[in-house]
């Protein structure tokens, strides 16, 4: 395979044995159709309105030879016959700022800011010519679980705004995980299993003793035109010693150290049509044990959790190309959070369209315009008001509209949809 890739000043195509710096940058400008300036949960990671500057960042990366790669799975061709290593370092500055908890958050530069310096990912990988192929990766990484994942799609996101099923998982992990090649016929289309130990949701620093489990499931057909995924994560996540910030944005205690267990999983289809038209199909369910400790008069009512709650979802996609530059995305959602589970969030179903046209003017750049719809029914309104929209919202629907751009000349995309 051949990557673009962005070595000092100059950008060319590197083989996977090179190491590469990339840049990348993305922006934009979103507004709602309210007085308020939130844009929360529709904005999603982006939470006011006017300029957000999402990220700007530079990823230095060798990537292994491997006929698979954790977190994506398998792909076809032959098994290399030797190992080989690699890693990844991102460096990040902008609004998109899912912290990891003991190290982001941590940073002095960081305090009082809106616009956050990061280090989403860093980690070690390798490949070893066991069985039908292995690979390994150890550090902070982008979760394996959920369709909207970190890498190797993050940006290009084929919407600016995020399904609620996002808000609603992790972000990333720090631990160990691994992914085997299965040594299926290939009438049966490619296999690969996956299963790593990390310390909890978006962690560097545990919230209590125990670790949390990632395994996954992933086939692609002969042809490589349809994708199943089926990704899990579980594990004890209740805070401990009355520290809440690293269960985000779930949170439960136990006042007799009780594990309270907490389980995610992911389902996602995606088939592509042919060369201009793809689907895909994203389902989500996760649950969190209830504890007995009620929050304080200083938190939202519900920040706490204290009886067993469940959220799940479903999400479908459809893409077109409408030109040699031109796309068009449309996305539907509907989404249950049964007992308001989610710290900023009320309970209620959730339901979202969201449709946008992109355009690039040059294979390293891509220009979108997107409009969301937004409605809720509940006990509650999510929309408009101040962040936590669960305690200070004023409505129950919202529109949404961005123009967003990402440049990336060594593009993560590769080629023009």
């Amino acid at each position: 395979m051949v990557f673009a890739g962005l070595s000092l000043f100059m950008v060319h195509a590197v083989s996977e044995a090179t190491v590469t710096l990339r840049p990348r940058v993305q922006a934009g400008l979103i507004a709602n159709d309210s007085a308020s300036t939130n844009v929360f949960p529709s904005g999603f990671l982006t939470f006011e309105e006017g300029f957000n500057l999402n990220r700007a960042e530079l990823l230095l990366e060798k990537m292994p030879r491997a006929n698979l790669k954790p977190r994506i799975g398998p792909f076809p061709g032959p098994k290399p016959d030797s190992a080989d290593w690699g890693f990844e370092v991102n460096l990040r500055y902008g609004t998109d700022a899912a912290l990891t908890f003991g190290l982001d958050d941590d940073l002095p530069i960081n305090d009082g800011e809106d616009t956050l310096w990061l280090l989403p990912q860093w980690f070690a990988s390798a490949y070893l010519p066991w069985g039908e192929g292995l690979a390994i990766i150890a550090g902070s990484f982008f979760t394996p679980v959920g369709h909207e994942i970190g890498a190797p799609v993050d940006p290009p996101t084929a919407f600016y705004t995020h399904a609620y099923a996002f808000a609603y998982q992790p972000v990333k992990h720090v631990g160990v995980y691994a992914s085997a090649k299965l040594p299926l016929t290939p009438a049966s289309g490619l296999w690969s299993a996956g299963a790593g130990i990390v310390q909890g949701w978006n962690n560097l620093e545990d919230n209590n003793d125990d670790k949390t489990l990632l395994f996954d499931l992933r086939w692609r057909s002969r042809d490589f035109r349809t994708w199943l995924d089926i990704e899990n994560v579980i594990g004890n996540e209740q805070s401990e010693n009355g520290v809440t910030e690293q269960t985000r944005p779930f949170n439960a205690a136990s006042s007799s150290g009780a594990r309270l267990l907490r389980n995610f999983h992911a389902l996602t289809l995606s088939h592509r049509l042919d060369g201009d038209r793809r689907w895909t199909v994203n389902a989500v369910y996760g649950h969190q044990e209830g504890g007995d400790v009620l929050a304080d008069s200083n938190n939202p009512p519900g920040f706490l959790i204290t009886e067993d709650s469940a959220w799940y979802g479903v999400n479908a996609s459809v893409h077109r190309r409408l030109g040699p530059r031109l796309e068009a995305a449309l996305r539907l959602e509907w989404f249950r959070d049964d007992k308001g589970a989610h710290a900023l969030l009320p309970e209620g179903i959730y339901r979202g369209a969201t449709a946008n046209l992109a355009w690039w003017p040059a294979p390293s750049l891509r220009l979108r315009a997107e409009l969301r719809r937004d409605d809720y029914s509940g006990p509650g309104e999510p929309f408009g008001g101040e962040v936590p929209t669960v305690f200070f919202g004023n409505r129950d629907d919202q529109w949404v509209f961005s123009l967003d751009m990402t440049w990336s000349p060594a593009s993560a995309w590769g080629q023009l949809p």
